[in-house]
Parts: structure tokens; C-alpha cells; sequence
């Protein structure tokens, strides 16, 4: 069924380029009525390209109905799920409209030569153009929400409008240079200047649409495949780079094209019919490879557009390193910088120069760009780092409380053994090891991804610690991982004092609470702003929860949330004096994030991230945290940059 529904797609996609193409040509290169058969046959290629996208079009949305209910082609007809698509859906809405404009296309087309008018090109141009234009809502940029779905959204539209605009006038052209080539076989000065004038026209309009369509195809990069992970670790990110390949070799012989075979037919090069034909023949061989690497192209969108974006899939890193930036001096970062334009610069000079017949230039250009990329692999090495399939996995259960609790309890029961019981790698049988066992907690455990780490507890590592995956189903690695990396935090945490730190810092997990009988989520609260979590170890003094509630109102309009929890299992946690009941699960896990001699009481400033910022305890020199200090820890955190969206892939 998928590989029906990726035809149908492929066929479609092509003949509705093809039909805003004949109609772009017509208006932008032709301009004048085109010779009567040459109008002839682009008139057939347009309506044979709407007939074909119609056909293909009502195929494509039987197959998704089909895939959508679960059901077969025949089925998705008789009970009525392909009914419901067109009626109930966004999908069906625009296939209805796109109808309706290829219905009016069929009437433009059809009408006779007299009754169709000097603007009936622009008309058919406009139609085609919404047609086309159209199927972006019918792709991922048309599910992207919010206003990011709008820039994606956009981006497809552009993307498509510019494919219209220069490939779906490759065939035309070529059907041109033929008719044209034909006229004027002795090659006179009236066709040299028409041959002439008409490929300068085609090249600044197929110029302009490559423009568009780079910019409209990094927008969907970026929101479909935009980390490397995502490019070369994912299905849909290494077919999306089959397509750029392809989409580089059609502007090679398009350039071809334009700087070595369009300056064959200038005045002084065209006087013999002999070479202006050659010349002819290969700006038409050449048009026509360009449409059969399209074709190409447009068969891989078919099949990306019912694959999940890579940023969506986990990707399986498929080299032996990766390369970490944040461990180059900023000098070092600069040069790769210049060494990134320069080699840029290079690239575009050495295929130009190839295109050109200029092979000596070209030659000097790719020795540069050989020195710019030795010199970037010089100043990358001391930012690799070892890599393995899974390191660029997210966790595929979230930090929160449930997970972390029960990692608990897988650690003590598989791991404890050798890291012992708070991870230092002092357990029972560290002693009899041939290598000490790690120390999970020392701060280079944030070093590690959570990939990483997933890596070594299903595989093993180093040849002495075992893997867990025969004993462990992925669910329970990903809880003892996060149970590992939320102990390391809350170690971490215990270094931190009042001063904001603009570092790297521990993460506290969600958890659940309760106030006024309703439940909340830390995350949830963490989403309005920063939160002061105040963690107790039994009931807190009044005279200290008098202060607290003061801080709440002071702080009620402007500052940080509030948060009071005592996690003494046997606390009542009133709440009329403002203290949250938490549930058992955090209860067990938040005291990682304390520290045994902190007097009873802990304060943690956490930004919007969830991650420690500041701390204050009951013991410290300053003792817990007073309005003042708040304050000014407040308005710190407020000048973090907000933390870089994550592109390593989603949880599911």
C-alpha cells in the first residue's frame, strides 16, 4: 500500500510541476504567442499534466484513506472512509479547492485560441501557481503548528512554487530548442537572436527559482531534519540528502548550460550551422537530464512525505565520534568559522569554473578548498569525541519522578554490586574487579549523553562491566539512567550557594503535587516562570513558613512560584499554611537534591528549564534564603539566554 501511495504521490507532484511550468514558460521565457506548433504541443503537455494530476490526485487521497482506516483500496471506496477524508479533514478541504482550480484550468485550456484573450497565459499561470501551491498544506509545513508552522508552512510553498517555476519548464524548454533549432536550421541571425534571447530568459528565471528554492528548502530542513544526527542517523534525513545530491547535479548542468554552452550562440559563435546545432543539442540533452534527475528528486519528496521527519525518529549515529564544539577555545571556533566561508567560497568557485571548460581555475579552487578542510579537521580534533549508535537517543521516558524512583530500584538490584549504593564505585565486588568501576558521580557523567549512557548499560563497557539489555527491557534502562543522572545532579546541586550560576546546572525531575485539592506538575508551574522549591525534612518552624508566605506575596505579581514541600513521609502538610502535598515518588527522590547537615531546610531557584540556579540552606553562612537575595537572584536568572531548543529528537 505504502509503495501505491508513494506513486500516486510521485505521479502527482510531477504533473502538477509540470502544469505550473508550461504556464511559467509560457510567460516568462516565451512571453510573445509562441509559434503555432510549438503552442500546439505545450498546450497537449498541459492538458495531459492536468489529466494526470486529477487521476493521480483522486488516487493519492483513496490510498491515504485506505492507510488511515487500515482498510484496502476497494474498501476505502464502499464504506466510506475516503468520503469521510474529503468531507472531515484539512486534507479533504484542499483537495476540494484544488479541484475546483484544476476543474478551471480544464475550462482555460479548452477554450478556443480566439476566445481565450491576451491575459489567458497569466490566468492559466495563477491557476497552475494555486494549485501547485496549495499541496503545501497537504505536507508536513501544513502540520507544523503555531507560529514556526506559519515559517514552515511558507518555506513549502516557496519550495514548491520555485520547482514549478524551473523544473516543470525543463520539458518545455527542451520541446523549444527543438522547434526552434528546427525553423532555423542554416542558423540565421533572426533565430541565433531568437535561440539566443530565450535561453537568457530561461537561465535568469531558472537563476531565480534555485534562490527561492534554497531558501524554502533550508527552512524545511530545519524543521523537519535540522541537527547532522537527524541528516545521517536517520532514514528520512539520508534519503533528504539522495535529494539535495540530485538537486546539486541539476544545477551542475544547469550551469553547464548557462556558461559553456549559452556563449556558443552568441553572433560570433553562431555563424556556422554546424556548431549552432551542436550547441542546440546539448543545451537540449542537457535540459532533459536536469527533467530526469528531477524526476528522481520528486520521487524521493513522494517517499519523505509519508516517512516521519527525522527530527521525529531516533537517529542511529553511524560513525565512531562525534564532534563537540563547546570544547573548542573561542579562538580555535573562529578560525573554523573563517575556514567554513572560505571553503564555501571555494566550492562555489570550482564548479563554476568546472561548468565553465575553466579546469585549470577549477583545479586552483579545489586546492583550496582541500586546505580549508585539512585545516578544519586540524582544529575539530581536539573536539571528537567517541561516539556509538545510540548517542544521540532522547530518553524515551521522561525525568520525572515515576521514572527516577523506579530506576531506584533497578540500580540497587543490578548495579549496585559494583558502583555500590551511592555510585561511587565502591561496591561489594568493586575489589575483585580488574578495573574499578565507575564513579557515577562525579560531574563528567553530564559529559555522556543520555545516549551514551544508554549505550553502555545494554551493551556493557570496557570489557568488564556486562550489558543489561538480556535482563532489562529498554523502558527499565531508560529509568536506571535517569535515576543515575538525577542522583549526579543533586550531588552537583550541593556546590551551588546563593550566586546565580551561569554554567552548565543540575536539572531537577517533574513531579506531581497537590495544592487546594487540585494537581499540579513542576513542569507545568516551571512553564509561568522561575520557582523557589523549598524542601523540609519535617514540620518547618512557624515563625520561618511566616517568612515564606511573605516571600509569596511579596513576589505574588513579579518573581518566582512559591513551592513548599515537606518530605517527611509522616508530615501533614497543611495547606492553609501554604505547603504543597507531594506524592510519594518525588517524596523519595527530592532528597538527592539535599544535603545531610543543611539544618532541615534547602531552597532551590530553578529556571523555566527545571535546572538549579542558585541554593540556600537552613545551615548555610547566610542561612536560608531572604527576600533581598530573591530578589537579585530573580533578575540574574531573567538575563540567562533561554535554553537552546533541543534537535536531538523527541520523546515518545
Amino acid at each position: 500500500m505504502d509503495s501505491l501511495l508513494i506513486a500516486a504521490r510521485a505521479v502527482h507532484f510531477a504533473a502538477t510541476i509540470s502544469v505550473a511550468g508550461v504556464f511559467a514558460f509560457l510567460c516568462f521565457v516565451i512571453r510573445a504567442e509562441a509559434p503555432v506548433p510549438l503552442a500546439r504541443r505545450l498546450r497537449w503537455l498541459a492538458v495531459a499534466s492536468l489529466a494526470l494530476a486529477a487521476l493521480s490526485g483522486a488516487a493519492w487521497l483513496v490510498l491515504l484513506s485506505a492507510r488511515i482506516s487500515g482498510e484496502g483500496f476497494t474498501a476505502a471506496l464502499t464504506r466510506g472512509a475516503a468520503a469521510t477524508v474529503l468531507l472531515h479533514t484539512r486534507f479533504g478541504t484542499v483537495w476540494s479547492l484544488r479541484a475546483g482550480l484544476a476543474a478551471a484550468l480544464a475550462v482555460l485550456l479548452a477554450l478556443p485560441a480566439r476566445w481565450r484573450g491576451k491575459g489567458w497565459r497569466w490566468v492559466g499561470l495563477a491557476l497552475g501557481a494555486a494549485l501547485l501551491g496549495l499541496l503545501g498544506w497537504a505536507g508536513h509545513g501544513g502540520a507544523t503548528p503555531g507560529r514556526p508552522g506559519e515559517l514552515h508552512l511558507a518555506g513549502d510553498i516557496v519550495h514548491l512554487l520555485a520547482a514549478g517555476a524551473w523544473v516543470g519548464a525543463l520539458v518545455p524548454l527542451a520541446l523549444a530548442l527543438a522547434e526552434t533549432g528546427e525553423a532555423e536550421p542554416g542558423g540565421g541571425a533572426a533565430g541565433t537572436g531568437q535561440i539566443r534571447a530565450l535561453v537568457w530568459r530561461f537561465s535568469v528565471l531558472a537563476a531565480v527559482s534555485v534562490g527561492f528554492l534554497l531558501a524554502g528548502g533550508i527552512v524545511n530542513t530545519w524543521f523537519l531534519a535540522g541537527t547532522v544526527p537527524a541528516l545521517i542517523g536517520t532514514l528520512y534525513g539520508r534519503l533528504l540528502l539522495a535529494k539535495i545530491t540530485l538537486f546539486v547535479a541539476m544545477v551542475a548542468f544547469g550551469s553547464v548550460n548557462l556558461l559553456r554552452m549559452s556563449p556558443r550562440l552568441a553572433p560570433a559563435a553562431a555563424r556556422d550551422a554546424g556548431p549552432l546545432r551542436a550547441a542546440l543539442g546539448h543545451l537540449r540533452r542537457n535540459a532533459l537530464v536536469e527533467a530526469v534527475l528531477a524526476a528522481l528528486v520528486i520521487g524521493l519528496v513522494a517517499t519523505l512525505g509519508i516517512l516521519p521527519p527525522g527530527l521525529h525518529s531516533e537517529p542511529g549515529w553511524p560513525l565512531p565520534f562525534r564532534i563537540e564544539l563547546a570544547l573548542l577555545s573561542p579562538p580555535a571556533v573562529a578560525v573554523l568559522a573563517l575556514a567554513a566561508a572560505l571553503a564555501a567560497t571555494f566550492a562555489v568557485a570550482a564548479a563554476a569554473s568546472a561548468a565553465a571548460g575553466h579546469y585549470r581555475r577549477a583545479a586552483i579552487a579545489g586546492s583550496g578548498l582541500a586546505l580549508c578542510a585539512l585545516v578544519a579537521a586540524l582544529v575539530l580534533r581536539p573536539a571528537a569525541q567517541p561516539a556509538y549508535p545510540t548517542s544521540f537517543y532522547a530518553p524515551a521516558e521522561p525525568y520525572a519522578a515515576a521514572s527516577v524512583a523506579h530506576g531506584a530500584r533497578l540500580y540497587a538490584e543490578n548495579c549496585a554490586l559494583c558502583h555500590g549504593r551511592d555510585g561511587k564505585g565502591d561496591g561489594p565486588a568493586a575489589a575483585s574487579l580488574p578495573r574499578r568501576p565507575a564513579d557515577l558521580t562525579a560531574p563528567h557523567l553530564f559529559a555522556h549523553t543520555p545516549g551514551d549512557l544508554f549505550w553502555w548499560v545494554s551493551h556493557g563497557k570496557g570489557g568488564v562491566m556486562p550489558g543489561f539489555a538480556p535482563v532489562m527491557n529498554p523502558a527499565d534502562r531508560w529509568d536506571v539512567i535517569n535515576f543515575i543522572r538525577a542522583r549526579a545532579a543533586g550531588i552537583l546541586s550541593r556546590t551551588l550557594g546563593a550566586q546565580v550560576t551561569r554554567a552548565i546546572a543540575p536539572r531537577v525531575p517533574d513531579f506531581a503535587f497537590e495544592t487546594g485539592h487540585t494537581q499540579h506538575t513542576l513542569d507545568r508551574l516551571l512553564s509561568h516562570g522561575p520557582v523557589l522549591v523549598v524542601l523540609f525534612t519535617g514540620p518547618p518552624p512557624p515563625a520561618r513558613l511566616a517568612q515564606l508566605q511573605a516571600l509569596r506575596a511579596r513576589f505574588a505579581t513579579a518573581g518566582p512560584a512559591l513551592l513548599i514541600l515537606d518530605l517527611d513521609p509522616g508530615g501533614a502538610a497543611p495547606e492553609a499554611a501554604g505547603m504543597a502535598r507531594v506524592e510519594p515518588r518525588a517524596a523519595a527522590i527530592l532528597p538527592l537534591f539535599r544535603s545531610p547537615a543543611d539544618g532541615g531546610e534547602t531552597d532551590l531557584l530553578l529556571d523555566r528549564a527545571g535546572e538549579v540556579r542558585a541554593r540556600w540552606t537552613a545551615a548555610s553562612a547566610g542561612g536560608p534564603v531572604a527576600a533581598s537575595a530573591l530578589t537579585v537572584a530573580t533578575e540574574q536568572i531573567r538575563e540567562l539566554p533561554p535554553a537552546a531548543e533541543s534537535h536531538a529528537g523527541h520523546v515518545h
